[in-house]
């Protein structure tokens, strides 16, 4: 049954945009020097290929759980339908923290590019932004996906362009100081992350068993191609790759001179004006599919998110923000992850044991990953989902419809 959550039917290119959205922001233009670092040269490339095809049976797992509920809720749904509501509230915290981080970290930096330019410090353009987006989801998704779509465009031909210049260029190869790899693996995680939200407003798509699965495993695969290749081309392009702190924009200049350093510079300002919005559009849907009676415009979750969201990234730096998203998400991973092999062992809602098979490979990759964390990150990831669990217990759930 569809849930009657908005008015918005939300077609393949929208949800595909949305994927692809979700996925192609901030990460691939903080990755290439981090995984340069511990991979020099074009090898570099091989790691992002290595990590979108071990986060292939991830993506695998919510696309099943996607095609058995064609409704809004995501994660949420799965563990509750799989675990009870209660447990199934808990993972909303736990995803909606992730998703909270991962919007911090992304408003953080595109408040980092703005800052120069309109000469205000970030913290304000934190806040204006949070403000700003919060107004914008009142009015449901309508807006926000229309804005996802053109920028989503917009942002990826610039990193096209780059990576078609990048497979014909002949370059040094790189003399970088070799750095541990779980650094790299993290970034890249953070870079590919962003797939897990395309089945999240499932109810409101058109045709949702076909499409959400298909836009899932199409922007993971998609991204992971595009980011291959564009890193190819920066270690191609930029010997030096490793201390960069500008990498894609500098490659475009040294690819194809002034005019594209200048498109790059636009798809820069695109990919992270787009991501901004994908985040802060979703992010408050986790929270309020926690309630009995999701809501496609829910005043308290949009405002809590934003209020949460603010302070993170006004007070936190952009790599702190960075592990902390990449460590969170592999809880809501996890989570998924057992939700479909518990639904699947007990042939529920049309699931049968064969359901299950990305399910231990999936949980290996996640196990791998997390152990690249610090325990540092760990306890705070774990400390803040535990607070805002607290503050979340509090919030007065909606009557059953």
């Amino acid at each position: 049954m569809r849930s009657r959550v908005d008015a918005v039917a939300l077609g393949p290119v929208a949800l595909v945009a949305l994927g692809l959205n979700g996925i192609v922001g901030v990460g691939i233009f903080v990755a290439p020097p981090i995984v340069a670092g511990a991979v020099p040269d074009a090898a570099g490339a091989l790691v992002y290929l290595a990590v979108a095809i071990a986060c292939t049976p991830i993506a695998l797992a919510y696309a099943r759980l996607a095609r058995a509920f064609p409704v809004d809720g995501g994660p949420v749904l799965y563990a509750s339908r799989a675990f009870g509501e209660r447990v199934g509230g808990g993972v909303g915290v736990l995803v909606w923290v992730s998703a909270t981080f991962a919007a911090a970290a992304v408003t953080r930096a595109f408040a980092e590019l703005a800052a120069p330019v309109v000469r205000v410090p970030a913290p304000a353009i934190v806040a204006v932004i949070a403000a700003a987006m919060a107004l914008a989801n009142l009015r449901g998704l309508r807006i926000a996906a229309a804005a996802w779509t053109v920028l989503t465009v917009a942002k990826l031909v610039p990193l096209v362009v780059i990576a078609s210049l990048g497979a014909f260029a002949s370059g040094a190869p790189s003399s970088s100081t070799r750095a541990p790899i779980g650094r790299a693996l993290l970034a890249v995680l953070f870079a590919l992350q962003g797939f897990e939200v395309v089945p999240l407003p499932a109810g409101q798509t058109r045709d949702p068993e076909r499409i959400v699965p298909r836009a899932t495993i199409g922007a993971l695969a998609g991204a992971g191609a595009l980011y291959a290749a564009v890193h190819f081309a920066c270690a191609r392009a930029l010997p030096d790759l490793a201390s960069q702190s500008e990498a894609i924009p500098a490659a475009a200049a040294a690819l194809g001179g002034a005019p594209l350093a200048w498109l790059v510079s636009a798809g820069v300002a695109a990919s992270m004006g787009g991501i901004v919005v994908g985040y802060h559009a979703m992010t408050p849907r986790y929270l309020s599919a926690m309630r009995v009676a999701p809501r496609a415009v829910d005043p308290p979750a949009i405002a809590l998110t934003a209020i949460l969201v603010a302070p993170l990234a006004a007070i936190g730096s952009l790599g702190t923000l960075l592990d902390l998203a990449s460590v969170s998400v592999l809880v809501q991973y996890g989570a998924t992850l057992l939700a479909l092999a518990t639904l699947a062992l007990r042939r529920r809602d049309g699931l049968a044991p064969r359901d299950a098979w990305p399910v231990p490979i999936a949980l290996a990759v996640v196990g791998v990953l997390a152990a690249q964390a610090s325990l540092r990150e760990l306890l705070v990831g774990a400390g803040v989902g535990i607070a805002v669990a607290v503050i979340v217990s509090v919030v007065p759930r909606a009557p059953r419809a």
